[in-house]
């Protein structure tokens, strides 16, 4: 097996990116779990 340095830098963008990524997939579950409870309440307002 062949040990590379990759250097500080593309660690600490992968690291970066990885947050990113994880921030981005969260707050779209967030976002589709809010409008569902919005939506729900919604309803049972109206009746």
């Amino acid at each position: 097996m062949i040990n590379l340095y990759i250097g500080p830098g593309l660690g600490i963008g992968t690291i970066v990116l990885i947050f990113i990524i994880a921030g981005i997939v969260l707050f779209a579950f967030g976002y589709i779990f809010w409008m569902k409870f919005k939506r729900f309440f919604k309803k049972k307002d109206k009746k």
